[in-house]
């Protein structure tokens, strides 16, 4: 028998949070039920509609004529997550049967339709998820799901009296002839029990079902022929389904399901591959099922269908986020014992046991969690936690590496040993001594100390060292003799544009002074030498050298600080900020002097390094006006520092690029005024 059916969508309004939901209600697949029921409070609507058709050869007045069955059903329903591990379902068929007569050679006519409800069912489903990888989101659950399926009878009052339209589809004659249209037959009250359970492997998930179908006594509705009426047997029902998750959005499913007659031992069996379309706001399934294993029908049985769901979420259940925190060992990954604390929160500090893991509920929000252990580096991270959220975090502590510094204390004049007493300024770490040999030493943790020499009749004297990880650093410091003709010279080094202190040495040059450290943190330093004329020359890396002539006189103490500028980079844009041209012209404006003065500094001070200098425009104008002014405007500014600085013309090549490389929103007035621009780019320095 040729059946083939056609698909009708209904679209109703969507609300808020549905998720994916089968054919007969709650959370599944088509025909298949999950495991695992929706969050608690999750209310959802579905909608799955369908029509088929029967052709019927007949003959009316001699001819040979093809008639229609239409078999119209819509199964809709409601579901509702009463807790985490509780679902409930309500599902209706309602259902129409409309005989299509063909008009030819006579118009008969079409019969009314009988209109009803094929079922009505209640059911409710039990499951929990267990989580094995809460990275890969790998679960497993099991569940049960119960179900009662009521079969009423057609009304006599309602849909154009349903019982007598039907009994005439069944047995009434249509213009001599008789449909013999299956009639709908009521029944009691069906019973399904099924277990449930679900794997899921990160983007694969598997499902199965297997249950006991109780079928319910089928009544006459009075009109059926008792050869007709065949008791439905009882069913062992059965299936597998498979799915694959690439997106949020979409879904492949493979459903296969199953009906066992356990009075007959004859297997029905349905296949159905589909896809899955949608996000927690909304679901839409399509999926064709075939039929091909089906005592009744030794004929192929397909049929096509969609399932539409919405819903919303009516209780909002706050799920607290959980933190797992794994302490170990970097090189051995042995587990640690450590002490975990939340910096700028309320949370108390957690021990954590020899085991090296820990399970902290927290609210949701922004954490530091600080991870801290005797004789290993502390390690901090940021997370950010939303409710729901299973995070891992994992420490892998390293332990504290161990540096060294050694030298020698002596008279600054005579180079002769001192014992002294040395100390860490703001550290923890206790005094030593030198021995009279002068020599020291100490085992450090990598970093930067001041180093404060003490001696009898002696003049304290400071070290700022830094040291690195397994480095041992030799620092000699020389003293002055209490009473001896001195002067004392002292300042700060910065940077010249920020005015950060910086972390630089001092040099006495042509003389045996050693080397002066400023302090990192303050940039200050302070030297006792002798009264004289001095050389000064200051250097911190990645900073441009500077030196000066400095006059101690005895008993003087001396301010002198300096200042210094980065060391440009090669490949490194410099914007050169304060150059302002007349308006649409490359006339440079005589307040921007000053600035191109100070360029002219960095040029001079380093003879061998090539520059670009390139012009910006924003992008009011043409392209082509905007690329000849910025080129104009480039050259301007190198013929000025060629003619009033004297710098090589062949260390300065001039570009410009218009409003092609912009650094800001050209639709706002201050993003036009950030791209109109001049650029150093460093070329080379040799």
């Amino acid at each position: 028998m040729k059946k083939i059916v056609v698909v009708v969508v209904c679209l109703l309004p969507i609300l808020s949070f549905a998720q994916e939901i089968s054919i007969y209600g709650n959370r599944g697949m088509f025909k298949l039920q999950y495991a695992q029921p929706h969050n608690m409070g999750m209310f959802s609507f579905h909608l799955a509609p369908e029509e088929r058709f029967e052709s019927r050869d007949v003959t009316v007045q001699g001819q040979s004529v093809t008639d229609r069955i239409h078999y119209f059903q819509i199964t809709t329903g409601l579901s509702y997550a009463i807790t985490d591990f509780w679902e409930m379902r309500f599902h209706a068929a309602p259902f129409m049967k409309w005989y299509e007569a063909n008009d030819y050679p006579v118009e008969r006519g079409d019969p009314r339709p009988p209109i009803g409800f094929k079922t009505l069912e209640i059911g409710t489903k039990f499951g929990n998820a267990f989580i094995m990888n809460e990275a890969t989101s790998s679960l497993y659950a099991i569940g049960l799901d119960a179900c009662v399926d009521f079969g009423p009878g057609l009304s006599t009052e309602f849909f154009s009296n349903a019982w007598h339209n039907d009994s005439a589809l069944y047995a009434d004659t249509i213009c001599g002839v008789v449909p013999h249209i299956p009639p709908h037959i009521p029944h009691a009250a069906d019973y399904k029990l099924t277990g449930l359970f679900d794997l899921k492997l990160g983007p694969f998930a598997t499902h199965l079902n297997l249950g006991y179908f109780i079928t319910g006594e089928d009544q006459n509705p009075g009109y059926v022929d008792p050869a007709d009426l065949i008791q439905r047997p009882n069913y062992v029902v059965h299936g597998i389904g498979i799915e694959l998750i690439p997106s949020d959005a979409a879904r492949i499913l493979f459903e296969a399901y199953g009906m066992f007659d356990t009075e007959e031992s004859a297997e029905s069996l349905w296949v159905t591959p589909g896809f899955r379309f949608g996000s927690k706001g909304v679901s839409f399934d399509l999926g064709c099922e075939i039929g091909i294993v089906n005592p009744t029908d030794q004929d192929l049985w397909w049929k096509a269908f969609i399932n539409f769901s919405v819903g919303a979420d009516l209780v909002k259940e706050v799920r607290m986020p959980i933190v797992t925190v794994k302490v170990y060992d970097a090189k051995t990954n042995e587990p640690i014992a450590a002490i975990l604390t939340f910096p700028g929160s309320d949370k108390e500090a957690v021990q954590i046991s020899k085991t090296g893991t820990y399970k902290v509920t927290l609210t949701p929000g922004s954490y530091r969690v600080h991870a801290v252990a005797p004789d290993y580096r502390w390690k901090e991270k940021g997370i950010a936690l939303k409710e729901g959220d299973h995070v891992v975090l994992d420490f892998d502590l390293n332990k504290k590496p161990v540096a060294k510094i050694i030298g020698k204390i002596y008279d600054i004049a005579t180079k002769a040993p001192i014992v002294a007493e040395i100390t860490f300024p703001q550290t923890e770490v206790p005094s030593i001594n030198s021995d009279t040999t002068g020599m020291y030493n100490v085992h450090l943790e990598p970093g930067t100390y001041r180093l404060h020499v003490e001696a009898t009749d002696y003049q304290f004297s400071e070290e700022v060292v830094t040291i690195k990880e397994d480095e041992t650093k030799v620092v000699d410091i020389a003293l002055t003799k209490i009473g001896v003709d001195q002067a004392t010279l002292t300042g700060k080094i910065s940077e010249v544009e920020t005015g950060k202190p910086l972390l630089a040495q001092i040099t006495f040059v042509n003389t045996n002074i050693p080397k002066v450290t400023t302090d990192p943190t303050t940039g200050i330093f302070k030297v006792t030498v002798p009264p004289a004329t001095y050389s000064v020359k200051v250097e911190a890396e990645d900073y441009i050298m500077e030196s000066a002539p400095v006059i101690l006189a005895k008993d003087e103490t001396k301010i002198k600080n300096f200042s210094l500028k980065p060391i440009p980079k090669v490949g490194e844009k410099i914007i050169l900020k304060g150059i302002y041209f007349d308006f649409n012209s490359a006339v440079i404006k005589p307040e921007s002097h000053a600035v191109l003065d100070d360029a002219s500094k960095v040029l001079k001070a380093k003879p061998k390094m090539r520059v670009e200098i390139s012009g910006h425009t924003d992008s009011i104008g043409s392209d082509t006006y905007n690329l000849k002014l910025s080129r104009q405007r480039a050259n301007a500014v190198r013929d000025y520092l060629i003619r009033y600085h004297n710098i090589d013309p062949s260390r300065l090549i001039a570009a410009g690029y218009g409003e092609t490389q912009p650094i800001a929103d050209n639709r706002t007035k201050s993003g036009r005024d950030l791209n109109r621009r001049i650029e150093f780019k460093i070329l080379s320095w040799e």
